[in-house]
């Protein structure tokens, strides 16, 4: 390599092509499937409740708090490793040529929930406010200026001080964005005006307080690492990653859930997998969090449409993860020893997915009970166990295929 511009360079080939290969495996076409009726539900929803949206919604808090968090958190992306301690020291005067276009990349890689954040707010802005120029033109503007600034002033602290009290930098940075777009959404500029300058003068401080401090290669090569492994956790839900191994816990609180199934050769596939999904994390975790999803989504969608069509798309989305996380093939697993020939795995893993389904689909219909849906509360009801029943059946149709 002829200069460090150039490690950056190849380094970040290799990140966006490993990123790649792993999210080809998330977004799947059953996961495109899930997005595109969950995102019409949402969508459907959210339309409708714009159009009778109460003249008294606090729209700009909603505002400042959902742009306060996403442009606050602005962890640098510096692809950095364990080894540089080593081989970048001897080169520290030079690191910016790495450093600056480890930036740039956190600045654009980052960018699409602010964007996307700001296209939904804007019908309800319109609803509210009126769609003026300044709107339109400057607060998006404004915004990314925001996030640059951000991504700078995170970086200058943790360079400043080896990463000690970032959370405090974090919340002084929110409470600046959140007030600005707070003022600046309410119509008050001036005010926004003077706090602009007050967000200059901070990021300003912050940079001077780095310079001619050494850089801290071992708290950004261990944020990278914690970054690189909350992705790898993340896609380990959708296929194996070599990276990291599943965690198991005893969860002996649940034992109970196995302990009505009867001892002998006929039940020991459904003994091992009922214990199998208890105790991984991925999995049982898995499920709780798309069930909670799944009330939650119950409880505050108010149109039966929308909640029979969110219903159905988690209800997919439990099924075939479960079914394809139960059965993928393993390295080892308990039957190795004694295999079980006669009996069928497959038929343990189609028990207990019916079971967990029915579970989900009653806590759903006891949240819609408890709304005051009695009609939504069958069809939600009947549609989490058709979908499940059918998600299962067609992929062990194509799998025998």
């Amino acid at each position: 390599m002829k200069n460090l511009h150039d490690v950056w360079s190849r380094r970040l080939q290799k990140y966006v092509v490993e990123v790649q290969n792993y999210l080809k495996y998330v977004f799947t076409g059953h996961i495109a499937v899930v997005l595109l009726f969950a995102i019409g539900a949402a969508g459907y929803a959210y339309s409708e409740w714009v159009q009778n949206i109460p003249p008294e919604f606090p729209g700009a808090l909603l505002m400042a708090i959902v742009f306060g968090l996403l442009l606050a958190y602005s962890p640098p992306t510096t692809l950095l490793k364990e080894a540089d301690t080593v081989y970048f020291l001897p080169l520290e005067s030079k690191l910016d040529e790495f450093l600056n276009p480890a930036l740039k990349w956190s600045f654009f890689s980052q960018l699409y929930l602010p964007i996307v954040a700001f296209v939904v707010s804007l019908p309800m802005v319109n609803a509210l406010y009126g769609l003026n120029s300044s709107l339109l033109i400057g607060l998006p503007i404004l915004l990314l200026l925001l996030k640059w600034w951000n991504i700078q002033t995170e970086f200058s602290f943790r360079k400043a001080r080896a990463g000690q009290k970032a959370w405090l930098d974090r919340l002084i940075r929110f409470l600046a964005v959140f007030l600005f777009v707070y003022l600046y959404v309410e119509g008050q500029l001036i005010f926004a005006v003077l706090l602009l300058f007050a967000i200059i003068i901070y990021g300003k401080w912050a940079r001077q307080q780095s310079v001619g401090k050494p850089f801290a290669y071992d708290h950004f090569i261990a944020l990278e690492e914690n970054r690189m492994l909350r992705f790898y956790q993340f896609a380990n839900y959708f296929t194996d990653v070599p990276h990291i191994k599943g965690k198991i816990k005893a969860r002996s609180w649940l034992n109970w859930v196995y302990r009505g199934i009867k001892p002998g050769a006929k039940n020991a596939h459904l003994y091992l997998i009922w214990r199998t999904f208890v105790r991984s994390d991925e999995l049982f975790y898995l499920w709780v969090r798309l069930t909670a999803i799944l009330m939650l989504g119950a409880w505050l969608i108010p149109f039966p449409i929308a909640i029979a069509i969110f219903s159905a798309a988690l209800a997919f989305a439990s099924a075939i993860q479960l079914w394809q996380g139960l059965n993928k093939t393993q390295h080892f697993r308990m039957d190795n020893l004694f295999p079980l020939s006669h009996f069928n795995r497959e038929q343990a893993v189609w028990r207990l997915v019916l079971v967990v389904q029915t579970v989900q689909a009653l806590l759903t219909a006891l949240v819609l009970t408890l709304k005051g849906m009695p009609l939504t509360t069958l069809v939600a009801l009947g549609v989490i166990m058709v979908v499940s029943v059918l998600t299962v059946s067609m992929s062990k149709k194509n799998k025998k295929r």
